[in-house]
């Protein structure tokens, strides 16, 4: 038997006993910050096979413990800093392994250029290492005292303790600020032509002002945000898919297959045999954060 088959029968059997846990999520209901729209800790108790992190359209500060493995959307490895900073791009796919952790610190879309002054098309698809922004003993006492922070409530403390002088910075709103909270508003269900008409901005000017200030074109980051609300309900499974399709304006099963295809890298049925926790709670996370906004 090969080694691969070995470790596969080994991780199908954790499923057969309840007592482990592959995943901890830790998260708080209904959290509430002046800055971060929300807060997350994973910690993975046993080694995990890959799994697919999805772009939601946001900038995040990420920070790791342990041993990790990830691979862009070309299956290109990638180098994982401590402490990063990353804005919209395309999925990529990580390994974790047995007692590392993981935090996610979601940040309103304007953060990764706020944060970096780079042109944020031009971070698309990188991990930046915050040190290159923030000083490094500040973060290394950051970095030693989230490690014994298990709950959101304890974690928002220690980074508010560390990175508050910095927040009036990374949140000041941008021209493309209001244009972005509008987009997820409309759930996606819109045009650039409609953007242009609602804001003082012809459609040249809001491509320019998006390729500097969000790491995207305005098409497909109106794409990517219709994408994600369709696939939350797909996820809860409480409307037909047909009916997803016609409700998000999708041309046809195959139109919405392609963009399936684009922003998860798997057809819809991979996704429905596949092992994906990281990005099921996440959606559902997402889901259930935009049902309160409304």
């Amino acid at each position: 038997m090969s080694e691969f088959y070995i470790f596969l029968s080994e991780f199908l059997s954790l499923f057969e006993n309840p007592n482990i846990t592959l995943m901890q999520f830790i998260v708080q209901k209904d959290y509430n910050h002046t800055f971060f729209r929300d807060v997350i800790r994973i910690n993975y108790n046993h080694d995990v096979p890959l799994q697919c992190i999805n772009d939601y359209g946001y900038s995040y500060i990420m920070i790791r413990y342990g041993k990790f493995d990830a691979y862009d959307y070309k299956n290109n490895p990638i180098t994982i800093p401590k402490i990063f900073v990353k804005g919209t791009g395309d999925y990529f796919n990580v390994k974790a392994y047995e007692d590392s952790v993981w935090i996610s610190v979601e940040l309103p879309n304007h953060a990764l250029h706020n944060i970096t002054n780079l042109i944020a098309r031009n971070c698309r698809n990188k991990l930046i290492d915050l040190n290159d922004y923030v000083d490094t003993d500040c973060l290394d006492r950051l970095y030693y005292e989230l490690y014994d922070s298990n709950t959101i409530a304890d974690i928002s403390t220690v980074l508010d303790k560390h990175l508050y002088t910095y927040y009036k910075t990374w949140n000041t709103s941008l021209d493309s600020t209001l244009i972005v909270n509008y987009i997820h508003s409309m759930r996606g269900c819109l045009t650039v032509k409609d953007l242009s008409e609602r804001f003082p901005f012809s459609e040249r000017t809001i491509e320019r002002m998006f390729k500097k200030e969000v790491g995207a074109s305005p098409y497909r980051f109106i794409c990517l945000v219709r994408f994600n609300n369709i696939i939350r309900e797909f996820q809860e499974q409480k409307i037909h898919l047909e009916d997803l399709i016609v409700k998000y304006n999708y041309y046809d099963n195959s139109h919405f297959e392609k963009d399936f295809k684009k922003f998860l890298g798997q057809s819809i049925k991979s996704y429905k045999n596949n092992f994906n926790p990281l990005l099921s709670n996440a959606l559902s996370r997402e889901y259930h954060k935009e049902k309160h906004k409304s």
